[in-house]
């Protein structure tokens, strides 16, 4: 009895201690917050990469918001040259109808069919009611050169159906020496008639212990709706100036079938494999590296803090822009 009642005090003198801590929330003025793009081709909405490219407009929140990010439509874009004449202008929209990846607001088709120049200089400008205007500049990228590219399968088929296989890619390029260049590798799947396979896809296969892929160096990039955190730019530190290679063994699988009331199921079959690879500018990099590591710290407490770079002012997010080169591989 007399050990219980010493513990009933000291659960009570614990319980007296309790008290509740108000964290500080720092001080914050919300600004616009904007992704896009610039490509040096023309928009193509049934290009995944090419639709995901275009202008995202929304605004910063308090550290402790937790809503969901929300777009905006009221948005003014417009970008000008480098004698200030406008060269492109944005509507509020999905770049492609019935696309259910989207969320409900935010996004922009542009007006003017503006495509990059390698060397040119662009400036965006961006307004939103309530927020100031936020600015960011930039200088086009080269093109970049594939030399040669390389699917080997080494097992599975090729007709759509829930196939999956697994092959051997190489992608051989040459890097321009008096420039600093940042690359990204996307590969999508096409039928024999070069039109995208429906639900396909293709990644490096980490758990394939014969491939020499070397992770963090120069790694398939995904062109999925996920603002960039599936992109994984290359800087050229350890190959400038030189021909090099990326050589990795892959999974991919083929979709690809179809039907309707009037037709039996149409399968498509694997006939092309579509090598895309981006130079991206300097402030792409550097925005695509740090949301990395914002995601891969954003769930550790003990983490050191990996805020977003930025080159919107003042503003936050990213106009970057990609010049690409692809290649395609016949199969049959």
């Amino acid at each position: 009895m007399k050990k219980l009642a010493t513990f009933l005090l000291f659960a009570l003198g614990l319980a007296g201690c309790e008290s509740t801590v108000t964290l500080p929330e720092p001080a914050h003025t919300p600004r616009i917050a904007l992704l896009y793009t610039l490509s040096d081709q023309a928009l193509d909405t049934s290009n995944v990469l090419s639709v995901t490219r275009q202008p995202f407009v929304s605004y910063s929140k308090r550290l402790f918001d937790t809503r969901d990010l929300a777009g905006r439509d009221d948005a003014r874009i417009e970008i000008q040259d480098a004698t200030g004449a406008v060269v492109e202008r944005f509507k509020a929209g999905y770049p492609r109808k019935l696309d259910y990846y989207y969320p409900s607001s935010g996004y922009y088709t542009p007006t003017m069919g503006l495509v990059g120049q390698a060397g040119q200089t662009y400036t965006l400008r961006a307004s939103v009611p309530g927020f100031e205007t936020v600015e960011s500049t930039l200088t086009m990228p080269t093109k970049p050169v594939i030399d040669d590219a390389t699917f080997v399968v080494r097992s599975g088929g090729m007709l759509g159906g829930n196939t999956q296989g697994k092959a051997r890619l190489t992608i051989t390029l040459t890097d321009n020496p008096s420039t600093t260049d940042y690359y990204a590798a996307f590969v999508r799947l096409l039928d024999k008639q070069g039109k995208a396979i429906q639900a396909s896809s293709i990644y490096t296969d980490f758990d394939d212990q014969d491939s020499d892929f070397e992770v963090g160096r120069f790694e398939l990039s995904g062109d999925s709706y996920s603002f960039g955190t599936n992109l994984n730019p290359y800087a050229d530190t350890n190959v400038s100036g030189k021909q090099f290679s990326l050589s990795a063994n892959v999974s991919y699988y083929v979709g690809g079938c179809y039907s309707s009331p009037s037709r039996p199921v149409v399968c498509q079959e694997l006939g092309y494999v579509e090598v895309r690879v981006s130079n991206m500018t300097p402030e792409a990099y550097r925005f695509y590296q740090s949301s990395h590591s914002y995601e891969e710290t954003r769930d550790n407490p003990f983490a050191e803090p990996a805020p977003l770079a930025s080159n919107v002012k003042p503003g936050y997010g990213l106009f970057g822009g990609a010049a690409d080169a692809t290649y395609r591989i016949k199969l049959f």
